[in-house]
């Protein structure tokens, strides 16, 4: 047990706090929600300490960018990844989807298409429909119980005339992939034979177990960096979705200004000055704290794997490499989707991301960041109710 992590956490209803709306106006006491993306954890008390100074000021303007801003993202990455990061090749935006869409619009042309590999991150499909953008899935292979990309698909849809980005989740959410440097290699050589550009979604890539390491997609080498822009945040990392602090780092001059340009023509293209405090403070002093933040989240894979195992033989969990988020598969419950829905939500008081959202039919996905009181709190409920349903 870690005495930070297993902290009980204040209910955030009525606080404009997405996570918590989603449930309705007067949730069941006691119930957190496992859905949305962010963690039930409180930031690294440095960085508390840090913003709580910040809001004493009662002197907010707009964020500047020092040296200590390019530093120590540079520094972060450099030390956890291997890959020096050059200053001029930061482009600071409002969140990594925020990047990603700007990205759709720099390096492709209505029309285009787009390839992304399903089931995956939903904001992937919206940029690519709502920017015009004609959807390619490249759907995982479940493989052994292990998710793998069909590469025979893949090189049939990058080979498309029309085809010119593709856009990765790596890690992916939600399936926990972490993509291993032979994959991501194979991917990239695709693309650069083909002549697709990559998105690289990357903003999970500190939440790695250590036996499975993160590679940047990047780092492979001068001709795949050349050819693709990496998305990061320290938003997951150190519990800070709300800070609106994201960073597109592009390697190519001349890719770097097409997405800067029209990250400006965005119109939004500025961090918070709280959030560019928390990033220079989390990457400065918090890494500790991330690293006992992952052997936490292994406990909690670990809690679920036993709980289901022993009550729910029958419901597949995928294996989580990355992130906190857990892939469910429930459709041994023989409901549809709606119905899956319902009856977590109505009867067991159990909020998840709808797996069908994501294009995995029958799927819930789970946040595992909570303490483990609040997991097992919720896990409880779903036996209860799924006895009173006849569903074990």
């Amino acid at each position: 047990m870690n005495q930070f992590f297993d902290q009980p956490i204040p209910p955030r209803v009525g606080v404009e706090v997405e996570k918590w709306d989603l449930m309705g106006p007067n949730p069941q006491p006691g119930v957190v929600p496992l859905s949305v993306a962010d963690m039930e954890f409180r930031s690294p008390p440095a960085i508390v300490q840090a913003l709580e100074e910040m809001a004493r000021s009662g002197l907010w303007g707009y964020a500047g960018w020092s040296d200590r801003y390019y530093n120590a993202i540079r520094s972060w990455v450099s030390r956890r990844y291997g890959w020096e990061v050059q200053r001029d090749w930061i482009i600071r935006t409002t969140g990594v989807v925020h990047g990603i869409n700007a990205a759709v619009r720099a390096f492709t042309q209505p029309g285009d298409g787009i390839v992304i590999q399903t089931p995956v991150y939903p904001p992937f499909y919206r940029a690519v429909r709502e920017n015009g953008r004609t959807l390619l899935e490249n759907s995982l292979k479940l493989v052994d119980g292990h998710y793998e990309m069909d590469f025979d698909d893949l090189e049939d849809k990058l080979s498309r005339p029309t085809t010119t980005a593709m856009i990765l989740c790596s890690p992916h959410n939600p399936v926990g992939r972490v993509w291993t440097r032979a994959e991501l290699q194979r991917v990239g050589d695709l693309c650069l034979a083909h002549g697709v550009f990559l998105i690289s979604d990357e903003i999970h890539c500190d939440l790695c177990q250590p036996d499975h390491p993160h590679t940047v997609y990047a780092s492979l080498g001068e001709e795949y960096a050349k050819h693709c822009v990496i998305g990061m945040a320290a938003s997951k990392t150190f519990s800070l979705a709300g800070l609106a602090c994201g960073n597109m780092i592009v390697p190519d001059g001349d890719n770097k200004a097409k997405l800067e340009a029209e990250v400006a023509r965005s119109g939004a293209y500025s961090n918070s000055s709280f959030g560019t405090l928390a990033l220079e403070v989390g990457y400065e002093q918090c890494e500790p704290w991330v690293e006992q933040l992952v052997d936490y989240l292994k406990e909690n894979d670990r809690y679920l794997r036993n709980f289901m195992a022993q009550h729910f033989p029958k419901v597949w969990i995928a294996p989580l490499e990355g992130t906190y988020l857990s892939w469910i598969d429930f459709s041994s419950f023989g409901l549809d989707d709606k119905a899956l829905a319902d009856f977590m939500e109505q009867e067991a008081q159990l909020y998840l991301s709808h797996g069908i959202n994501y294009g995995g039919a029958g799927f819930m996905r789970l946040n595992l960041a909570c303490s483990r009181d609040v997991l097992a709190a919720a896990l409880e409920r779903l036996l209860a109710a799924a006895q009173r349903r006849g569903l074990v």
